[in-house]
């Protein structure tokens, strides 16, 4: 009696939709270089290992004395998110997601753009960003979670955050790119800075003089009648 009871609970736990551990949590990029005093977005992916889900609770740790988080964007996956915030003293965003009584979401999507600005005062060198996440405390509700719809089962597997390095370079600002060419034989070539004010590189000298043009067109008819005159009076 005992070994089919122990037999039967092994069965169920096989079973058991408790198991069905499938969606994962990521940040884009996982790494990369971030200067001084400049910004970058990271995104929260979401992945339901074909799992329908009633809601996403995503927080995310980061290093407060090298980081600030400006501002979170919302994506599009759930219908409702009544919890999105930033907390620059604690070093963490949470962001909340709901899907509607109507219709859960299964699949793979960005739950949350995450804006960061480097410190001007941070320390070069690496810097990680991560997920608050308990693999071994599957009821514990502070953490990051993905709930499975009609339960409260948590079905969230495994997360993985990011590494990356501060820098001390510029933030990157675009080339300037050639916007106006010289008209043939007079003109200026200018560029277009990153505000969109040409500047001018170097002013051609005009290619001709149309009063000049005009006297030596002159000079030429004078001439010609002359001539002819000449050859009259021979």
């Amino acid at each position: 009696m005992k070994l089919l009871t122990a037999i039967l609970i092994f069965v169920l736990l096989l079973i058991s939709p408790t198991y069905a551990l499938a969606a994962t949590l990521s940040l884009s990029p996982s790494t990369g270089t971030f200067n001084q005093g400049c910004s970058f977005n990271l995104e929260i992916k979401l992945d339901t290992g074909g799992q329908q889900t009633d809601g996403t609770d995503a927080i995310v740790l980061f290093d407060q004395g090298k980081l600030t988080a400006t501002n979170v964007t919302t994506g599009s996956i759930y219908s409702d998110y009544p919890g999105t915030t930033p907390d620059n003293d604690a070093g963490k965003v949470t962001v909340s997601g709901l899907a509607s009584v109507s219709s859960a979401f299964s699949g793979t999507g960005t739950l949350a753009t995450i804006n960061f600005t480097v410190k001007e005062t941070a320390s070069t060198g690496a810097t990680m960003v991560k997920f608050d996440f308990d693999a071994n405390d599957k009821t514990k509700t502070t953490d990051s979670n993905v709930v499975q719809r009609g339960t409260v089962l948590d079905i969230l597997s495994s997360v993985s955050g990011g590494n990356y390095t501060i820098g001390t370079g510029t933030c990157g600002a675009p080339a300037p790119v050639v916007t106006t060419l010289p008209k043939t034989g007079q003109g200026a070539v200018s560029v277009s800075t990153p505000s969109g004010q040409e500047v001018p590189l170097k002013t051609l000298p005009p290619a001709g003089s149309e009063q000049l043009t005009l006297t030596l067109t002159i000079v030429g008819s004078v001439l010609t009648i002359l001539g002819i005159l000449g050859l009259a009076l021979l």
